[in-house]
């Protein structure tokens, strides 16, 4: 195997990895080195999700998605979701539990996400980096499913938690 960096950037390196897989012979694949990050659904005492309108460059609009980040050098997953939630939404979970682990796209990225739950919601101020464009928005659970069966939702994260809480957390 043999391992070539063709980038490295702020938040992402490209490496093109060649391997010989067994029976398919020598493949070359590219790869996007990326931190992992943590993706957090808020839940309010009424029951409503706490969204956030952000505008994202990659897909040139302002799309709904659950708040979320990426891990920084020393912090644990349960660290980065408490941080990120204050800084996305301007709320304290006075409870987080996670829920699960997923790989965004592994067919390219390393990234790893981990899922949790935020309940026990205390606002305390926003803090949002310098260069996030965020709205927040609290919507009814059932709009929030609503939403993700229109397409209103077109996050792969917030559509995966949201779904995953709804099948095997949420109370019938």
């Amino acid at each position: 195997m043999s391992v070539e960096y063709v980038y490295r950037g702020r938040r992402i390196n490209v490496k093109l990895v060649e391997l010989q897989i067994p029976g398919r012979g020598i493949v070359e694949r590219e790869v996007v080195e990326f931190r992992e990050s943590v993706v957090i659904l808020p839940l309010l005492s009424d029951g409503r999700v706490i969204l956030i309108r952000q505008y994202r460059v990659p897909v040139g609009g302002w799309i709904y998605e659950l708040p979320a980040g990426v891990i920084e050098s020393g912090e644990t997953p349960e660290e980065c979701a408490r941080r990120e939630l204050i800084e996305e939404t301007g709320y304290r979970a006075g409870k987080l539990v996670k829920l699960f682990e997923m790989y965004l796209a592994p067919g390219y990225s390393t990234e790893k996400m981990h899922a949790f739950l935020a309940e026990k919601l205390e606002y305390v101020g926003m803090k949002p980096e310098s260069y996030e464009a965020i709205e927040v928005t609290p919507i009814e659970f059932s709009k929030v499913l609503d939403m993700v069966k229109r397409g209103s939702i077109p996050d792969a994260k917030t559509i995966a938690t949201i779904l995953y809480y709804k099948t095997f957390i949420a109370k019938n």
